[in-house]
């Protein structure tokens, strides 16, 4: 895998919690909001043992729990991932990748923050991709 799908896969990881955080809130307004009185005078199935909001709790509490697991996975990945950045021995190719893989920053507010025009920007970012290339060999 190269630099650049390596990286971007801890941002497809941080989408996808974010995504099923917005699924659990979502969840909770469904299991907080009143339901819906029905008035009929039609035979009706037996009700089962499990209640509307029994089952919200139970969809709520594993989703929570898939996004604790997620998070603890996506943290040991980024920790692994800065281990790998910090063996880059150019400070700025660190800076460039961090600022824009986990900082989630524009080129314009990178070249902003190191002083330096955006243009010259992807050239750091070149070297440090060439180098996080390198790096992530050695270890597959």
């Amino acid at each position: 895998m190269n630099a650049k799908k390596y990286l971007r896969q801890l941002g497809r990881a941080e989408a996808n919690i974010k995504a099923k955080r917005e699924r659990l809130a979502v969840l909770r307004d469904i299991a907080c909001s009143p339901a819906s009185p029905v008035i009929s005078d039609m035979p009706k199935a037996p009700v089962r043992n499990t209640s509307r909001i029994e089952n919200m709790v139970m969809k709520i509490l594993e989703l929570e729990d898939e996004i604790r697991n997620d998070e603890a996975v996506l943290r040991d990945e980024k920790t692994e991932a800065l281990e790998r950045i910090g063996r880059i021995p150019d400070p700025e190719c660190q800076t460039v990748l961090i600022s824009r893989y986990f900082k989630n920053e524009t080129w314009e507010e990178i070249a902003q923050s190191m002083f330096y025009t955006e243009r010259w920007i992807y050239k750091p970012h070149g070297r440090a991709l060439q180098e996080l290339d390198a790096i992530l060999k050695e270890f597959s």
